[in-house]
């Protein structure tokens, strides 16, 4: 498989197909104080490649790369890998091919890999589908479907995380009559994942999102809601989000509040690990204000509540953020973590690129 994009430049030349390269790369640096002053030194990377190979103007093949550390942003200790870790340096990997065939404007047929989340948190920590998300993070499965619109999909196929199942996923994006204006905006998207065989503990999970906007001169806001099912073992899991979003001239205010409703039960008892976000309860809030195009500033609070019976944690992360270019930021950051017995202060870096 390493040899794979080699064998794909070398048939291009051959065939004289137009390519191109896209990709993220996310990159941190955290230091942490510990009990007892002992210091804890992690890094973290997430690098993502696609190569795009256009055969003509509406067919196009598209093979994935990428090396991922465990996890991917590093602000809370818990998600740090340790600087000297051999886990750090994640191999770089074949990430999927898929072959892209575009019928008309808002339709384009696919077959091969497909990936898919649903209900990923918008701001800091938690943007990474692939770790958390209120409903589904990130998913694959090797079959064909079909993009429509900006965001809708419907696809069907063979689940990575199951050899013995299959799967159906759809979700589409729509705006709500009287509402699709220049200042003035409502759309929902339903989504509906089903599972077939395979042992698992669910058939199916459901869920809406709902994003609102209004815009003027120098004030915009936004709320999003999200809201999923989610049946294991018999009983229901419930979850939900709230982001309220605000500015005013160079002021602005972001906020992520979580809530997983977590059933009751005698025989299977239903905890946070069957939900798709680290914490039953969580709200983050922080207010910022850009001094130009280049630089802001911010101060978030985070609350977090990891279960019923566990002790909840509080965090207090002053930032700053500097934009050298479009495609590019970078955070440094402050952190005061405040925990049953101890207290926690780091520091770091945190950068994003995508070209």
């Amino acid at each position: 498989m390493r040899f794979l994009p080699l064998i794909a430049l070398l048939a291009c030349a051959a065939l004289a197909a137009d390519v191109s390269f896209e990709g993220t790369l996310d990159a941190d640096y955290g230091n942490y104080l510990e009990k007892d002053f002992v210091v804890n030194n992690a890094a973290n990377h997430d690098l993502r490649l696609k190569m795009n190979i256009d055969m003509d103007e509406k067919v196009r093949v598209v093979v994935g790369a990428a090396s991922k550390s465990p996890h991917s942003l590093i602000r809370h200790r818990e998600e740090a890998t340790p600087i000297s870790s051999e886990e750090r340096w994640a191999p770089f990997e074949f990430d999927g091919i898929s072959l892209e065939w575009t019928i008309g404007r808002g339709l384009t047929f696919i077959f091969g890999d497909l990936t898919y989340s649903f209900g990923s948190f918008n701001y800091y920590f938690w943007r990474n589908a692939d770790y958390y998300a209120a409903i589904l993070p990130t998913q694959g499965m090797r079959g064909l479907g079909a993009r429509l619109g900006e965001d809708g999909y419907v696809y069907i196929g063979a689940s990575d995380s199951n050899d013995k199942s299959g799967r159906m996923v759809a979700s589409y994006a729509f705006t709500l009559p009287g509402f699709n204006k220049v200042n003035n905006k409502f759309t929902m998207a339903p989504m509906l994942d089903l599972i077939k065989g395979g042992g698992r503990s669910h058939r199916y999970t459901f869920g809406i999102d709902a994003n609102y906007s209004r815009s003027y001169t120098e004030l915009n806001y936004a709320i999003r809601g999200v809201f999923g099912l989610h049946p294991n073992r018999g009983d229901l899991v419930n979850t939900f989000a709230l982001e309220p979003s605000f500015n005013y001239k160079s002021f602005s205010l972001a906020s992520t509040c979580y809530w997983a409703v977590l059933p009751d039960s005698s025989e299977n008892a239903i905890t946070v690990e069957d939900t798709y976000a680290p914490d039953e309860k969580l709200i983050y809030i922080e207010p910022s204000f850009a001094f130009n195009k280049k630089f802001s500033a911010g101060l978030g609070f985070e609350w977090h509540k990891p279960e019923a019976k566990a002790d909840d944690w509080f965090l207090i992360a002053p930032t700053g953020y500097l934009y050298p270019t479009a495609g590019m930021d970078l955070s440094f950051w402050l952190s005061y973590a405040i925990t049953e017995g101890h207290n926690n202060p780091g520091f770091g870096i945190s950068s994003s690129v995508k070209f």
